[in-house]
């Protein structure tokens, strides 16, 4: 008799031995592999220009979309509105998720939003000393990951949500 395959002995064990849901939740957190959840924004004024911001921490390319990190609990939209704010002054509305995106050269996730400029009056902080109002088409030395995004949203249909996998090393050195 063959035996049993050893990836299946925790659903063995969860079928004679039920958890209940906040324990099992908890051991499946434990023993999996972290994800970080990041997003990218493209923020529109009523021209149509995209924001960009010079971040402080990149060396070679300074200049990118906005964008951070995903707090627990937050959707890819609230996050976007409360990094922008954080980091520039300004007041954006998230609109919609444009994309997904896997970075497969570390456990990352990105979402990339679309999101319109609803007020504030730009300030800067520890991660964004300028910002900009870019014209799609307009030659701008973004980092490899956003021109790749920006490539790709721009072969979408109106409301379609793509998807992308991208490394987060840039071959060009970003």
């Amino acid at each position: 008799m063959p035996l049993p395959d050893p990836r299946s002995l925790p659903y063995t064990l969860l079928r004679k031995f039920p958890l209940p849901g906040w324990l099992q939740w908890r051991l499946v957190s434990l023993l999996s592999t972290r994800f970080l959840s990041g997003v990218n924004g493209l923020v529109t004024d009523e021209a149509g220009r995209v924001l960009v911001c010079y971040h402080t921490y990149r060396a070679r390319r300074p200049w990118g979309l906005p964008g951070g990190w995903m707090a627990t609990g937050e959707t890819p939209l609230v996050t976007l509105e409360r990094e922008v704010c954080e980091e520039t002054g300004l007041q954006v509305a998230g609109q919609q998720v444009l994309l997904i995106g896997a970075c497969p050269d570390r456990p990352k996730l990105e979402f990339v939003v679309a999101a319109r400029l609803v007020g504030g009056d730009f300030r800067p902080s520890r991660e964004v000393s300028a910002i900009r109002w870019w014209l799609p088409g307009e030659e701008l030395a973004l980092p490899h990951r956003q021109r790749a995004m920006l490539r790709q949203i721009s072969t979408l249909a109106p409301g379609e949500v793509g998807w992308y996998s991208t490394p987060w090393d840039d071959p060009e050195r970003d």
